[in-house]
């Protein structure tokens, strides 16, 4: 069947989006590229830019257009700029209405497209869709393509800690020896420098997380690694485990949770595609430590977020009878910051108990005698992903110690009930 092409274009023309009480210009850049059908296949396009976020990135010349060697893929350009992020979150999403609707989240991307967390501002950005996986058998001439820019998917307070360095690991003297509990992974004790980054003040909320799932994080693949979309593809996964508001755990009390509790029954792989859609990382387990225990003020790593002595009542934990979080007992979880009066030197909330946190390391019993000073990434390779902090679950002292290194025995598809995390950047 012979191609035809038609072109035709818009002027750019401006675009007030109101958001947060106040109104803030934008400027849209739009092209429209319409395809007859092609081998039974596909439509295309109106391509348009619609940047969203505050700080105001703008995306300009965009244009898409079918490949013609039957590959069914679409290669989308754009240029991106933004006066104070180097990075920004890039996502597409797809109308098969004429643009009433952008209900179509792409799935596949080529390698190397600029699609998804930290793609760096510039001209002559590239996305390769494969369209035939997502819309297989597709034509028509009213598909558009929306191409949209932001600083931040993820709008969580952030801490910001600056570059230094502090002792990590287990000294094994002093209050460290006290509330120690053979842990020899913890050892030695050694100095890291790490440079300035931003954790979350808080875990990751069902709410934060539900706004990742209805922006179509599990249905598009440039949020995931390879290894966990295969995971999620061949699990059908579509939510976390857990995620029912109404549980019941270990017999305990049954409880409902709400937005503001954190996020739990999350793999690994989840935590990480959704870090990828806000626009960070799992911390390291330095990153995390050092939030976690050290007090610039007196340059002492305390053993718990507020100092060096056990209380119970100090957080989420299974003997803890504190009412904080609307009056639960045990056996459940407690809406993030209920603890406040009990956070890290650093201003972080729920650094011990709540819920185990991922962080981005593979686990090394012996890590720390290798490790390098500076901003160390975890082993290369291993078999488990590294978690922090205890949970409402735990029963021992030991297990909330801002040094203890824990890890799931089912590796990063683990998603239990005592399991959440937290961004960083």
């Amino acid at each position: 069947m012979k191609k035809i092409l038609r072109w035709e274009r818009e002027r750019p023309r401006s675009l007030f989006l109101r958001g947060n009480g106040s109104e803030r210009g934008h400027s849209r850049s739009q092209e429209v590229i319409m395809f007859s059908r092609i081998a039974g296949f596909l439509a295309l396009m109106v391509c348009f830019a619609l940047p969203t976020w505050a700080a105001a990135p703008v995306v300009s010349n965009v244009s898409a257009s079918q490949r013609s060697d039957g590959s069914k893929k679409v290669d989308i350009w754009y240029n991106v700029s933004d006066s104070d992020s180097p990075t920004l979150v890039i996502s597409v999403s797809v109308s098969s209405n004429g643009g009433s609707s952008y209900t179509i989240s792409p799935t596949s991307f080529g390698p190397g497209s600029d699609v998804g967390s930290n793609v760096a501002r510039g001209t002559g950005k590239h996305i390769i869709w494969n369209a035939g996986t997502t819309l297989p058998g597709a034509y028509g001439t009213s598909y558009k393509v929306a191409v949209t820019a932001s600083d931040s998917a993820y709008a969580g307070q952030m801490i910001y800690i600056p570059a230094g360095s502090f002792l990590m690991g287990n000294s094994n003297v002093g209050a460290d020896a006290t509330y120690r509990s053979s842990c020899p992974n913890e050892l030695p004790q050694h100095s890291v420098s790490l440079s300035a980054y931003y954790i979350g003040k808080y875990e990751v909320t069902r709410g934060e997380y539900r706004a990742f799932m209805n922006a179509g994080g599990y249905t598009n693949s440039s949020y995931w690694s390879s290894a966990g979309w295969s995971w999620k593809v061949s699990n059908s996964r579509t939510e976390p485990s857990y995620w029912a508001a109404a549980q019941d755990w270990y017999g305990g009390q049954p409880f409902t949770q709400t937005d503001n509790h954190p996020v739990v029954g999350v793999s690994y792989y989840e935590a990480e595609a959704f870090c990828n859609w806000a626009g960070g990382h799992l911390p390291t387990e330095a990153q995390w430590e050092r939030a976690a225990r050290w007090n610039t003020t007196t340059s002492h790593p305390n053993v718990y977020p507020w100092g060096d002595t056990w209380n119970q009542e100090y957080c989420n934990n299974y003997y803890d009878s504190n009412p904080a979080g609307g009056g639960y007992q045990r056996c459940q979880t407690a809406p993030v910051g209920s603890y406040s009066a009990y956070g890290s030197p650093s201003g972080c909330q729920d650094m011990a108990g709540n819920v185990w946190e991922w962080c981005k390391d593979w686990y090394g019993s012996t890590y720390y005698s290798t490790s390098p000073s500076s901003d160390p990434p975890g082993q290369s390779s291993g078999s488990y992903r590294v978690l922090r902090g205890g949970s409402w679950g735990n029963d021992a002292y030991y297990y909330y110690r801002c040094g203890y290194r824990y890890f799931n025995y089912s590796g990063p598809s683990g998603s239990d009930y005592y399991s959440g995390f937290r961004l960083a950047r």
